[in-house]
């Protein structure tokens, strides 16, 4: 398929995770392609994150000449070996110099980047044409071997990325610009990964010599992104600047200095005083919009779902009906509300509509939703669920959760209250509560689920079991129906979009009657600036040079 040609069939490979990388995938909410709105005191403006990119493929969407933009980050930028880097702040930055072939654009669907041309040859196999002239940072031009260098390097045993993966059987340079991968069996979510941050390409030359300093503070890497990586600093941040020779011309911003923060409110100083001027980061948009004085922060929903994970293996968890009465008396507006500002809006199910869309339209998923059994908040409902459990009279339970998240538990414990149930909340820290998660008994508790793919097979995260039919990686509920399991495996063998969209209405059916996990929101994501905005701040946003897409307010 080329630049001007329809785009193929949506989907997107299972993200196999592991839970040491827990840390950077439920703490990092993803950007979304829900509805936009600039958080701001009055609850006005219309901000252009919802506004589709329609420059052509490397092109910038503003005109602007800006001489430095100056860019806070959450958490301290340590490498840029794509192999490695897994922290928010890092991969935000890293994807300004570093392309994948394809893009995702709001909707979901794939457009021509570092290729022009893609296309499914097979069951498993999948071609991909590179756009010709394409040079790196030093000149020489980017060809085939370099992408075939770069994916066996992201996806080798000891890659931090090698899980995403997985079901690759051969990465081939078969021309000078032409690129072949044969997958070991159907995959039909594989056709995102050329599009993902973890996909991107670097150069072959450069990292052969490189060796173990690859990446490196001092050494660092060479790319074909429009800034160039000039030096890195891992106490204080990071220098960028514009590839002269870049295939999509000449940068606006002429340097891109990137400033770390240990937390949000010293960011939030940082902008109010014009010390930065846009932050794609942060945790706590209320509190940030005060500190750094009103007017700063746009909102959007995400195609990740906060969880409520219920134990199943566990008394009183075992019992569907103690499940069924907590999905009941859950209100998800007030828990929206003690989000402070990262929600993006209530969800019911365990798979986002929006990802649902890639497999269908509005109506249609609309009508494969139809016989999932949703739990609106109802009291009356919750009492007589709970009364035709093993505990009919209630019972108390320890809710482990950290600090970010206990306004969100103490709500939670507030409307369990009203049908008996006692949560006893303990706030952990951070470490505390991953080793809670890495344990053999999970805990009751609430998590976000962090940057979601586009295909419904991502929340197979939260269902996985292995080959025994035990739970494993993140699936905290400890939830092991094997009719689910096999749902999962024939998603990804299917290829025909209706039919994989039958398919995973059938698994939330499932989830429905059995109720492991309680959907509470759509996740949200976060920019700040007094001076810019982000145009089509969607799902996918960062996994492209995201400052090409800044545009002034």
């Amino acid at each position: 398929m080329s630049e001007t040609n329809s785009v193929p069939r949506r989907g997107r490979r299972r993200l196999a995770l592991t839970l040491a990388a827990l840390a950077v995938t439920l703490l990092t909410a993803c950007a979304g392609n829900g509805p936009a709105g600039r958080k701001d005191p009055a609850g006005k403006g219309s901000p252009q994150a919802a506004t589709a990119r329609t420059v052509d493929p490397g092109k910038p969407v503003s005109d602007q000449h800006i001489p430095r933009l100056n860019v806070g980050i959450a958490g301290q930028v340590t490498v840029v070996d794509p192999a490695e880097n897994i922290g928010a702040g890092g991969l935000f930055v890293n994807q300004l110099g570093l392309e994948p072939l394809l893009r995702i654009n709001a909707e979901g669907k794939l457009q021509p980047w570092l290729a022009t041309e893609w296309k499914q040859v097979g069951d498993t196999v999948y071609e991909y044409t590179l756009r010709e002239g394409v040079r790196f940072w030093d000149g020489t031009e980017l060809t085939s071997e370099d992408v075939k260098y770069s994916w066996d390097y992201l996806r080798a045993t000891d890659s931090r990325r090698s899980a995403y993966f997985a079901p690759v059987d051969t990465v081939e340079a078969v021309g000078k610009y032409s690129v072949r991968v044969t997958l070991k069996q159907p995959d039909a979510s594989w056709r995102y990964t050329p599009a993902m941050w973890y996909s991107v390409v670097f150069q072959k030359k450069f990292a052969e010599a490189a060796g173990d300093k690859f990446g490196r503070p001092g050494t660092l890497l060479v790319a074909t992104g429009p800034w160039k990586f000039d030096s890195l600093n891992p106490a204080t941040g990071m220098e960028l600047s514009a590839h002269a020779g870049y295939w999509g011309g000449k940068p606006r911003v002429d340097r891109v200095s990137v400033k770390t923060f240990a937390e949000d409110n010293s960011m939030a100083l940082a902008l109010r005083a014009g010390q930065i001027d846009i932050t794609p980061t942060v945790g706590g948009p209320t509190g940030f919009d005060a500190a750094a004085g009103g007017g700063t922060v746009t909102t959007v929903g995400t195609c990740a779902t906060s969880l409520l994970s219920l134990p199943v293996q566990q008394a009183p968890w075992d019992d569907v009906h103690v499940r069924r009465a907590v999905a009941h008396a859950i209100n998800r507006k007030d828990i929206v509300a003690a989000t402070q500002g990262r929600a993006g809006g209530p969800v019911d199910t365990l798979m986002s509509p929006l990802l649902l869309r890639t497999l269908g339209s509005e109506k249609e998923v609309q009508a494969a939703l139809d016989g999932v059994e949703r739990y609106p908040y109802d009291l009356n409902a919750a009492k007589a669920e709970l009364a035709r459990s093993s505990v009919p009279n209630g019972f108390s339970f320890p809710f482990k959760t950290v600090a970010s998240s206990a306004s969100i538990a103490q709500v939670i414990a507030a409307q369990l209250k009203k049908i008996g149930i006692n949560i006893e909340i303990k706030v952990l820290t951070d470490t505390a509560w991953f080793s809670e998660l890495g344990a053999k008994n999970k805990p009751l508790t609430h998590f976000e689920t962090g940057p979601c793919a586009p295909d419904p097979s991502w929340a197979a995260l939260f269902l996985n079991t292995d080959k025994a039919g035990k739970p494993i990686g993140l699936n905290f509920a400890e939830y092991t129906s094997p009719e689910v399991k096999k749902l999962l495996a024939d998603g990804l063998l299917e290829q025909d979009p209706k039919q994989r969209l039958t398919i995973y209405a059938k698994v939330l059916k499932h989830l429905g009657e059995d109720v492991p996990y309680v959907p509470l929101y759509a996740e949200g994501n976060t920019y700040a600036s007094t001076k810019y905005d982000i145009v089509e701040f969607s799902s996918f946003w960062s996994n492209m040079p995201w400052v090409l897409d800044v545009v002034p307010r």
